[in-house]
């Protein structure tokens, strides 16, 4: 709606003291998942209605709430196709008609702008000058070369959205880092990536502070101007007379379906004339704000603390099962060290997931692997087994070293039993050449050889839908309608089979959209009563990641671009807070600022945080390498102290917290497979015991604090080594301190006039000074505090 000049004491009078309602079912298959935020281009764009209705026959007509837009309904109903005009305003609405209610899709116009990117050869004369970054998937074929102007200096138009872009130039086919602009960091890979900064408004933009609820309304307060508001409860927009501006304040009424359900949303958009502000969410308890964590669950996505083990790498639970090759041609370090499904449920036993504070385990793909090796590494002159599990030649039978299917039933009962999600990870893209769908159907995968007589392996981003990972793994073709319904259906039978939670997807962005969106129409009808959780594996730009994000797909994918930042910033090497905040604010804009990204603390396929910030892994230096030649050590103990810094990050700011088994205690290592050795669960040194502990204090705390899971992100005071932000929900404020230098720090911050907090407490004991809106905070060298 757009605002007006109410006074908001009349606010009070026009709301009714009886709630209104909607006339929708509280409850549909529709609003299982609320409709993602859609970013529209000027001109021509094609939305798919399958993603927000499951049923798309009985869609009766689309409209658009807002000027300058056109929409059409075709393609029996599957498609619409919108046409932006430069009159369009920031915030809009596309609305689905099925008999007579209005199912929304909250949308907003691309915020890209027209950027003439310079090189400056420094007085070189290359023949060939392309740009390979995150603004075009690092493909230098995906932007036009750039030209000469008069001044010497090379150049290219792009369009482009507000923020910073990682870069490298490829000069004649070489490529690296832009000699001629000194901001960069260094890539883990012996190079630098420079940085390009796209100014933009995000201090222009509206913010919306949650105030109070009261008489079934709930009221905000803004920042900045709104020129256009959007407030909806699940996926219906409330109408105008639900709403009243005043000065700065803003007062809606929930509607009355809101109580007849136990969980259900608000959420609300702000516009300008500079964009979208960051949006509000707000769960409800049978048509209340939620106020305590007690009133949440394990199925609430907030609320997941996600922890991530290697199977076999995990725990060994019995012997019975060890099946290790044993063989002179594959090195001890990539055969089965026997950890198993036994052992998983041991843990789950001993309690000590509940202790440490998590409530999803992410467990390893367990299909079964092929017996005998398969790759080649020439430098240890070594074969690898398929202990990690990615090489299935199953699509439904647990591998034996791992224990069986009626096991892995019996965990996931039993983790249910203790309040914990199951999600299992689930490989699609690929299956090893001995799995029977490619034996008996080789035509199902993609050709291993290109037009022009080349390998099409590894080729990740000039053929990223088709590439083989490895001569022996067939990618499969999503193109054949039939390779779609056969792994869709494989995807359903370990979601069935097993009760499970849901997925981690690998190699997300090497399947099609066609697959992602069937498999997620088929989850949906079958399991109309449930919100399964997926979320995937991208290495790629923010508009890559975001193009698997929308309701008929993916609800998170893991955020490395801001992992990649934070991690070496943390860890001492490279970057600084400031960077680390600008990723952040990227990420935010991109996916929302109560999104369900995955932020994580380490993986499978990255060498451990502990052996860089220890220093006894360089920056620059071959980390697989290194962790095949030498045994990787923690000479330098404040390693702990970041790490729990970089905890401290992941488990206050918006999104997903995800844990790699280890990261608990400061396991160290180089890349792949170095960082996958076995979890210990035992004999703990000191440092590595009081690490553990304050993971465990973080976890709970944020589990216990709904204004961690729901609450607006603000941004306080930012320097390249201190960083205070903080979440505000409702009366509620939590505020988080960081001092990553190496020395003492009194950090002063002026809090803003909308916290209602009075009484801060500190959770790890630090010395906290608040005099009216002042608050001072005396950090050590690495450390952090959380104010609650």
């Amino acid at each position: 709606m757009k605002t007006s000049n109410w006074f908001f004491a009349l606010t009070v009078l026009v709301l009714s003291a009886c709630n209104p309602g909607l006339n929708v079912p509280p409850t549909d298959i529709n609003n299982q998942k609320l409709n993602s935020l859609l970013t529209l281009e000027l001109g021509e764009n094609t939305v798919y209605t399958q993603d927000f209705i499951a049923d798309v026959a009985v869609i009766d007509s689309v409209t658009a709430v807002g000027e300058g837009i056109e929409v059409m309904l075709y393609d029996s109903r599957r498609l619409i196709r919108v046409d932006l005009t430069e009159d369009a305003g920031e915030l809009f609405d596309l609305q689905l008609w099925i008999r007579g209610n209005a199912y929304s899709v909250p949308c907003r116009k691309s915020d890209k702008v027209k950027y003439t990117f310079v090189y400056d050869p420094q007085g070189t004369t290359p023949e060939r000058v392309q740009l390979a970054g995150q603004m075009n998937d690092w493909t230098p074929s995906a932007t036009p070369d750039l030209v000469l102007n008069e001044q010497g200096k090379y150049e290219t138009e792009l369009y482009l959205s507000p923020g910073t872009y990682l870069y490298q130039m490829s000069i004649d086919g070489e490529q690296n880092h832009d000699v001629g602009n000194p901001l960069k960091v260094d890539n883990g890979y012996g190079k630098f990536n420079s940085i390009l900064q796209v100014p933009g408004n995000h201090d222009r933009l509206p913010v919306l502070i949650t105030r109070k609820a009261e008489h079934r309304k709930i009221y905000l307060s803004y920042q900045q101007e709104v020129q256009e508001l959007a407030v909806y409860w699940q996926n219906h927009r409330l109408p105008d007379h639900f709403v009243r501006f005043g000065k700065g304040e803003i007062a809606f009424d929930m509607p009355v379906e809101a109580s007849k359900v136990e969980r259900s949303y608000l959420r609300i958009w702000a516009s300008n004339r500079f964009g979208v502000g960051r949006e509000v969410l707000i769960p409800l308890h049978k048509g209340k704000p939620v106020s305590d964590a007690g009133q949440l669950t394990r199925k609430d996505p907030h609320t997941q603390i996600m922890y991530f083990m290697l199977v076999d790498r995990f725990k060994n639970g019995s012997v019975s099962n060890d099946r290790p090759m044993n063989r002179p041609d594959v090195y001890p370090k990539v055969d089965y060290y026997g950890g198993d499904l036994a052992g998983l449920q041991q843990v789950i036993d001993s309690g000590y997931f509940e202790k440490l504070g998590v409530n999803t385990l992410w467990i390893s793909p367990l299909s079964q692997n092929p017996d005998e090796p398969y790759g080649y590494y020439a430098p240890k002159d070594t074969k690898f087994s398929g202990y990690h599990g990615y090489w299935p030649v199953s699509s439904s039978k647990v591998d034996d070293r791992f224990g069986s299917n009626d096991e892995f039933k019996k965990l996931v009962k039993q983790a249910h039993a203790r309040e914990m999600n199951v999600l299992l990870d689930y490989v699609a893209n690929h299956v090893h050449e001995l799995h029977p769908l490619y034996q008996r159907n080789p035509g199902y995968a993609t050709p291993l050889y290109l037009p022009d007589g080349t390998m099409n392996v590894e080729k990740w981003d000039e053929h990223r839908l088709t590439t083989w990972f490895d001569t022996f793994m067939p990618s499969l073709d999503f193109s054949n309608p039939e390779v779609v319904e056969m792994m869709t259906d494989s995807a359903l039978f370990w979601l069935s089979e097993f009760e499970l939670d849901g997925f981690r997807h690998d190699a997300c962005k090497h399947i099609p959209e066609e697959f992602w969106r069937m498999l997620t129409l088929k989850i949906k009808k079958k399991f109309p009563d449930k919100a399964l959780y997926q979320i995937g594996e991208t290495y790629g730009s923010p508009k890559l990641i975001a193009g698997y994000l929308t309701t008929g797909m993916l609800d998170g994918q893991f955020d490395f671009n801001v992992y990649d930042i934070a991690n070496t910033t943390f860890a001492g090497v490279s970057g600084d807070l400031t960077r680390v905040q600008d990723v952040l604010r990227s990420s935010l804009s991109n996916y929302g600022q109560h999104n369900l990204m995955g932020y994580i603390s380490g993986n499978h396929d990255k060498p451990r945080f502990m052996a860089y910030a220890s220093g006894d892994l360089s920056m620059g230096e071959d980390a697989k390498a290194a962790g095949w030649e030498r045994e990787i050590g923690i000479t330098d103990s404040t390693a702990y102290d970041r790490l729990l810094l970089f905890h401290a990050f992941n488990l206050t700011i918006p999104g997903v917290p995800v844990l790699f088994y280890g990261d608990e205690i400061g396991l160290t290592g180089g890349n792949d497979p170095d960082c996958r050795k076995m979890m210990r669960f035992d004999g703990w040194n000191n440092r590595e015991k009081a690490l553990w502990e304050k993971v465990a204090i973080l976890n709970h705390l944020r589990r216990a604090n709904p204004v961690l899971m729901y609450g607006s992100f603000i941004e306080l005071k930012n320097s390249p080594t201190v960083w205070v932000y903080a979440r505000k929900y409702f009366d509620r404020e939590a505020i988080v301190v960081f001092n990553i230098s190496e020395q003492s720090k009194k950090i002063t911050v002026n809090l803003p006039d909308y916290f209602d907090q009075e009484e801060l407490h500190s959770t790890f004991g630090h010395t906290v000074v608040r005099s009216g809106n002042e608050l001072v905070v005396e950090l050590p060298p690495l450390s952090a505090e959380i104010l609650l």
